[in-house]
């Protein structure tokens, strides 16, 4: 069980621009910048961009001085944002699956196990917003 790559690629590139903007490189960074420096090939960069700013969380200038920056500041932003843009509120865990059995027990065990992973996952969002953008590019 894994979230996908680009979960991961969206947080580094996310800290990536926030990291340029606090170190007053530029207010927009450009993307064949971002992809070639993160070593993203640029479909998966395009990607990540157009998901992150669906989500509200960077946003792009076209043009010689474009690119892309974030759309709000950097403590305003948790990796839990970053997660949630890219994992488009599609759980970590499956549970879906439905056993052949039936019966009081595998109900009951199946329930068990369901409450068990949405806890899990529960815990893992709250860890996650308590870590900022900013957090990370000090």
């Amino acid at each position: 069980m894994t979230y996908p790559l680009g979960v991961w690629q969206a947080m580094l590139t996310c800290v990536y621009v926030a990291d340029k903007a606090r170190l007053g490189d530029s207010e927009f960074v450009s993307t064949s910048r971002l992809a070639a420096d993160l070593g993203l090939p640029a479909p998966s960069a395009a990607a990540l961009i157009r998901r992150l700013t669906a989500a509200g969380l960077i946003e792009t200038r076209e043009g010689a001085r474009g690119g892309v920056r974030l759309a709000r500041e950097p403590q305003q932003i948790t990796l839990d944002d970053v997660v949630n843009a890219m994992q488009q509120a599609r759980p970590l865990f499956t549970t879906d699956h439905q056993l052949q059995v039936s019966g009081p027990t595998p109900a009951r065990r199946q329930k068990q196990l369901r409450k068990a992973l949405q806890n899990a996952e529960n815990s893992l969002h709250e860890s996650l917003r308590e870590v900022t953008l900013a957090d990370l590019a000090k």
